[in-house]
């Protein structure tokens, strides 16, 4: 046996002996402790031996020495150190033979050791067991060698946490698994700013770590971060990070710019790129290379938007040419130009309305062909081709807002002055659609269509201020914000104007001799008005919303309703609210949808002061509400062909009338409440380019509810209505256009000319519908891209009119009711127009109407024809014969002062004693008389300095000074009613 240890050792003398290293002197105190060692093992003194090769190892490692120190454990029976040790004579053995060796004296030491395989998340920690000051066991992955029992496992890496597993059993003969993962101690980037660049560490070419703003975890030490955008230079920063510490830093990214070059043939149009304001035509701009939306816009002209793509260190170029708007909505609820909409149409644009700065819509459209105005101190109205009868107020026009219809529903009034709106500051432009609209709107759109058109929720963001003063005593202010929404999803603006008027002073001679000798026919100082306006808009992608809100209080100096002449009691205020949402989504190529619903409010105020014997004074209140939807869809199954279908509801609920005086008691208390039902169907076909042919048709019926009086009871009724139109529109070259157009309108009857029974009047619910038959045809030649010219002929006959006649049951001269008239009204007109569109500054047109209307017998072909005058009846009332303007703009320096007139001429007018007997008493009427004609000049200064925000005019209206009046009607003692003489305009805004 002892022969047999010593050939081992001696033969593991002689494998050791060339590994040892011998290079210097440590080398030989390594060789030296060798010897002793392998002395002592030879002798059996393993405490020595290991002791020596211990000493050996340390001086130089070697894994022979340390298969010598293994195997000495093993002889001293401490085999977990033996095990410990054989592990690490094994780790990069590449000697086969060696490796079995070791291998098998490990496979037999296995029964007397317990074996624990730590194992780390990364590799390469130093390994403790139980505590750090006990030393390592080695680097993981490690397998040790234990005694049996229970251990805690620790690892330690530079630059992360330490880590703790266990406490893990182990036992003889088996092998224990413990695996720890290390968490990395790092510190902190935070990158501000720089906002969308990619964030990288170290290497420009590494996995983007973020994008800022953000956070990034680093190891502590010195690092490089690169801060990269598209179109933009990389931004570099170094940092310093301390172990588990937080260091900020900013990356400046700078753009790559080019140079954009953008030229309008309109200057100081507003430049927007990717949403943004950026300057006025002509511009240079540096901006971000890339591809961009380019907006240029001004108002009055249609806004171009195109893609522009910007090199780095490059130019680029853009030329734009504006149009002026010349599209309509009103003529068929679509936008089109207005030579394919069919319908006679003209638009005031916003070029003209911010040169002459019109206060209101009746004084915008003026000088439009075929219009006319009349203002009897209470309301102003419009007359159309001939036709406004005194009194109506305004009820067989119907005006828009947006396309959504803002007359009454007490007597289809309609509002074109300070009782609309305050101000037309927020107004796009006003279209004006000639001829009868009932296809598309139902009742009102009798003689034409006015549609006010607002400026839209899409203009960029900012606000708005002004102030101006003009006309008899006019103060009023404005107040206007918006806010466009990101990513042209919409938008939304709001405005407020307040105005106060003084009015003029008057003298009536028809009262002279009546009341006291202080007012002897005086109005002093009773002709005032206050009006506060509240509207906005709000689009979010295809949902529309939009509100108004109108109230106006106006003193009344006229005497009318037998009212006391001078005496400032007499007033009335019309409060007008709606609200509208509209959702139009495409529903595809083919098919579009339209979805309106609507609330709407008009409130009436009068106050009345009468002589004490006659009542004194009289409070006259009316309220109506109503709501409506309307579903309108869009067809197109091929590309000549497109049909529209749609219908209407409406609710008109608790609509009350209270008439009250202070001697005579109550007038009249009712309320009533109706609904309308209606559906229309229109189809266009579109064969060529050459021609469009229109046909449609709209179904109105009118449910009212039953009701009593205190002599009667009165059923349920409807009333209904078909109101076609037919139009042929011809281009028999790229310039010209002829419109061939027909159709029927219809109003129906009022609940003031059904119901209301005070100040004389007697209710008459045996009323019917009026009608109207209108054919057109109209050539247009454009002459030049700017110029161009206009002819029409046209044949208006209106059948059941309604108008205030004697009571046939009573006859009495105070009583009077509202009839359906027996005798047609036949108006036969043509009209001439030629105009140069607004193009740097310029402008002018002319027109003029011939519009002779006339009380005709019947309507037979023969009568029609010949005009045959009705037996009974004279002269129209109110319908000037002969109309003409003219309009013209020069700028003086470029549009920071534009010098804009307007001249206006109508011919006289008959005043309202149209029949020479009354058709009930037999009584002769008074003659019939009429105004003189009348020529109103007109002249304003304006500017604009788009830079500053800046908007200023300073005008005269009616410059000649011209005294002229109008016809009124039964309410007033006089026949017609003066007009405003010269008046001076002085307006300011700033935009901010």
């Amino acid at each position: 046996m002892k022969a047999r240890v010593l050939a081992a050792v001696l033969a593991f003398l002689v494998a050791c002996a060339g590994g040892v290293a011998r290079a210097d002197d440590v080398a030989d105190e390594a060789d030296l402790h060798f010897n002793l060692g392998a002395e002592a093992y030879q002798k059996g003194d393993y405490k020595a031996a290991l002791e020596h090769f211990l000493a050996s190892n340390r001086l130089v490692a070697n894994r022979n020495v340390e298969f010598n120190i293994a195997r000495t454990y093993e002889r001293m029976t401490r085999y977990p150190d033996a095990f410990r040790w054989y592990v690490r004579a094994l780790a990069g053995e590449n000697d086969a033979a060696t490796r079995d060796r070791i291998e098998a004296a490990l496979r037999g030491m296995a029964p007397n050791v317990a074996v624990l395989k730590v194992e780390t998340d990364p590799p390469g920690a130093k390994v403790f067991l139980d505590r750090k000051d006990l030393g390592e066991r080695g680097s993981s992955p490690q397998r040790l060698g234990l005694s049996p029992g229970r251990y805690t496992v620790i690892a330690e890496l530079p630059g992360y946490e330490d880590a703790r597993g266990g406490p893990v059993d182990v036992h003889l003969g088996a092998e224990e698994r413990i695996s720890l993962k290390l968490v990395r101690i790092l510190g902190t980037v935070h990158v501000e700013g720089a906002a969308g660049a990619q964030i990288r560490v170290d290497s420009e070419d590494a996995v983007a770590a973020c994008t800022a703003p953000c956070d990034v975890a680093v190891p502590p030490g010195r690092h490089t971060l690169f801060a990269s955008r598209p179109g933009a230079q990389t931004a570099t920063s170094l940092v310093d990070v301390a172990p588990r510490a937080m260091v900020t830093i900013r990356p400046q990214i700078v753009p790559l710019t080019g140079t954009l070059v953008v030229d309008a043939d309109e200057r100081d149009a507003v430049i927007e790129v990717d949403g943004k304001a950026e300057g006025f035509s002509p511009a240079l701009l540096t901006v971000p290379v890339g591809s961009h939306r380019l907006r240029v816009s001004l108002k009055g002209f249609r806004t171009v938007e195109e893609d522009v793509a910007v090199a780095p260190n490059d130019t680029s170029r853009i030329r734009v040419e504006l149009a002026s708007v010349t599209q309509v909505e009103a003529a068929s609820r679509k936008i089109e130009d207005v030579a394919d909409a069919p319908g006679s149409v003209s638009v005031v644009p916003y070029q003209e309305l911010h040169a002459m700065r019109y206060p209101t819509v009746a004084e915008a459209v003026r000088a439009v062909r075929g219009v006319y105005v009349s203002d009897d101190r209470g309301y102003v109205t419009l007359g159309f081709r001939g036709f406004s009868r005194p009194g109506d107020y305004g009820n067989r026009t119907l005006v828009l807002l947006n396309g959504q219809p803002m007359n009454d529903d007490w007597l289809w009034s309609s509002y074109v002055g300070y009782d609309f709106r305050t101000d037309l500051e927020d107004v796009e432009r006003i279209e004006v659609v000639r001829g009868p609209g009932s296809v598309l709107y139902g009742t009102g759109a009798f003689s034409g269509v006015v549609n006010v058109v607002t400026r839209g929720p899409d203009e960029p963001s900012g606000a708005e201020v002004g102030v101006s003063a003009g006309g008899e005593g006019v103060a009023r202010a404005h107040a206007r914000v918006q806010e466009r929404f990101a990513d042209d999803h919409g938008g939304v603006w709001t405005s407020l104007a307040v105005g106060h008027g003084a009015g003029a002073d008057y003298y009536f001679p028809e009262y002279a001799n009546q009341g006291p000798p202080q007012v002897a026919g005086n109005a002093r100082g009773v002709d005032g008005f206050d009006v506060i306006t509240w509207g906005g808009q709000a689009r979010w992608d295809f949902i529309k919303l939009q509100w108004s809100l109108n109230s106006h209080r106006k003193t009344l100096p006229t005497g009318q309703f037998d009212t006391l002449l001078g005496d400032a009691d007499t007033r009335q205020t019309d409060t007008r609210a709606m609200l509208e949402a509209k959702a139009e989504p495409k529903l595809g190529d083919q098919l579009e949808s339209t979805t309106r619903a609507y609330a709407n409010y008009y409130g009436y105020r009068g106050h009345f002061a009468h002589d004490p014997t006659q009542g004194g004074l009289e409070y006259l209140t009316y309220d109506g509400q109503w709501v409506g939807g309307e579903q309108r869809f869009v067809y197109k199954p091929v590309d000549m062909l497109r049909f529209t279908v749609g219908g209407e509801a409406q609710r008109h609920f608790d609509v009350h009338t209270y008439d009250v005086s202070d001697t005579q008691g109550v007038y009249d208390d009712d309320t009533h409440s109706f609904s309308l039902l209606a559906g229309y169907l229109v189809g266009d076909f579109v064969p060529t380019r050459a021609l469009k042919v229109e046909l449609g048709g709209r179904l109105d019926q009118y449910l009212y509810e039953a009701f009593s009086t205190p002599t009667n009871n009165y059923p349920a009724f409807g009333v209904g209505a078909f109101s076609p139109r037919l139009a042929v529109i011809v281009k028999p070259a790229p310039d010209d256009d002829l419109k061939l157009l027909a159709g029927r309108a219809f109003r129906t009857p009022s609940i003031y000319e059904l119901y209301y029974a005070g100040g004389g009047q007697v209710i008459n619910p045996g009323l019917e519908p009026e009608h109207m038959v209108s054919v057109e045809a109209e050539y247009s030649h454009r002459f030049t891209q700017t110029i161009s010219g206009l002819l029409a002929v046209y044949d208006n006959v209106i059948t059941d009119l309604i108008a205030q006649r004697s009571d046939p049951q009573t006859g009495a001269p105070a009583d009077f009711q509202y009839q359906n008239t027996s005798a047609p009204v036949e108006t036969l007109g043509a009209e001439a127009e030629i105009r140069r569109e607004w193009k740097d500054g310029w402008m002018v047109a002319a027109q003029y109407s011939f519009q002779h209307s006339r009380y005709v017998a019947s309507t037979a072909m023969g009568d029609i024809l010949s005009e045959k005058q009705a037996t009974g009846f004279r002269n129209v009332p109110n319908a000037p014969e002969h109309t003409a303007g003219m309009n013209a703009a020069a700028p003086i320096l470029a549009r920071a002062l534009v010098a804009s007139t307007r001249i206006t001429f109508n011919s006289s007018r008959w005043d309202r004693n149209d029949q020479a007997f009354d058709p009930v008493t037999g009584a002769a009427n008074p003659a019939q008389g009429h105004t003189d004609p009348v020529v109103l000049w007109d002249v304003v200064l304006s500017g604009t300095e788009q830079r500053w925000g800046l908007s200023y005019a300073l005008g005269m209206y009616n410059a000649f000074n011209w005294r002229w009046s109008v016809p009124v009607s039964p309410e007033f003692l006089q026949t017609t009613i003066p007009q405003d003489g010269r008046t001076f305009l002085a307006t300011a805004s700033k935009v901010f």
